[in-house]
């Protein structure tokens, strides 16, 4: 929960951040989940009578008495194979529940998201990455501070990663989210799962990427990837200089970091900050390019 006095930044809950379009697919995609959960539950119970059966064919078998069981061997014997069937019909159907998703684009789209990749990866590798999920407005007067804004934020990763939602070749690129569920960038959609099952799919040129830079005044160690344009006080006066009436007044590095934000018009609303601000915008540039590509050509 944000501190007193804080305003949230979250997305509105997952039921509601699905494109329209791809809102079809989401339903399929549930449904298919659905019978794949009924399936798995069948298997079990297959394998399970399997092994029953199969013990008990070999126990009778061994026995010292097991002229006595010919009757009960004839019957395992017979039901053993079926059961054995019923188990690679089950495990071939769960196989065949899942989605499997193709995504279609022009050559200049598939260099753009190979761009995008490259710039993911050298993103994630950044000193710092924080979930920012609350924000306000600083009385600099009162407060006797430079900074016009005050966050709350989270140390985050991001990372390659993939969802069971959707069969995809290759790697999705997650990012963490404190204060909500994580978003995982496929070609050409977002992927927005909750752990109770609920997810959203949001196409990715709906998607608003924006990158900013930002002058943050760093209390804490500063990362070995930040940039330090400058310094300032724990305590200042309008002019930046120390206010000398605070005696424990200290001196604060101002560091320009990259902050990457996340909107969309069904409520997607998550915003961060990484240390290293040249690779963000490395990061937002490429999605960018890649949405632009993407705008020009079918992608589902």
């Amino acid at each position: 929960m944000p501190q007193t006095g804080m305003n949230e930044i979250a997305s509105a809950s997952v039921e509601v951040l699905s494109s329209k379009s791809l809102i079809p697919l989401r339903d399929l995609i549930a449904k298919a989940r659905e019978q794949q959960s009924q399936v798995k539950t069948d298997l079990r119970e297959a394998r399970e009578e399997e092994a029953k059966q199969h013990g008990e064919l070999n126990r009778r078998k061994l026995s010292l008495f097991r002229w006595f069981y010919k009757k009960r061997i004839a019957e395992l014997e017979a039901a053993l194979p079926v059961t054995q069937a019923e188990v690679k019909r089950l495990v071939n159907w769960e196989d065949n529940t899942s989605i499997a998703v193709e995504f279609e684009a022009g050559d200049e789209a598939q260099r753009a998201y190979s761009s995008m990749i490259r710039a993911f990866d050298t993103l994630k590798q950044s000193s710092k990455i924080w979930d920012v999920t609350a924000d306000r407005s600083t009385n600099q007067f009162v407060e006797r501070t430079l900074a016009n804004r005050s966050i709350d934020r989270h140390p985050v990763t991001f990372e390659f990663s993939s969802t069971d939602l959707i069969q995809f070749s290759g790697r999705a690129m997650r990012f963490e989210n404190v204060n909500g569920d994580d978003i995982l960038i496929y070609p050409g959609v977002a992927v927005v799962p909750r752990a109770d099952g609920i997810f959203a799919l949001i196409d990715i040129r709906e998607l608003k990427i924006d990158i900013g830079a930002v002058r943050f005044h760093e209390d804490e160690e500063v990362p070995g990837d930040a940039k330090v344009i400058g310094h300032t006080w724990a305590r200042t006066n309008k002019d930046g200089s120390p206010d000398r009436r605070f005696r424990e007044n200290y001196q604060i590095p101002i560091c320009l970091y990259g902050q990457i934000a996340f909107q969309s018009q069904t409520g997607v609303s998550e915003e961060y900050m990484v240390s290293n601000g040249e690779v963000a915008l490395a990061f937002v540039e490429a999605a960018q390019t890649y949405q632009k590509a993407l705008s020009e050509t079918n992608t589902l």
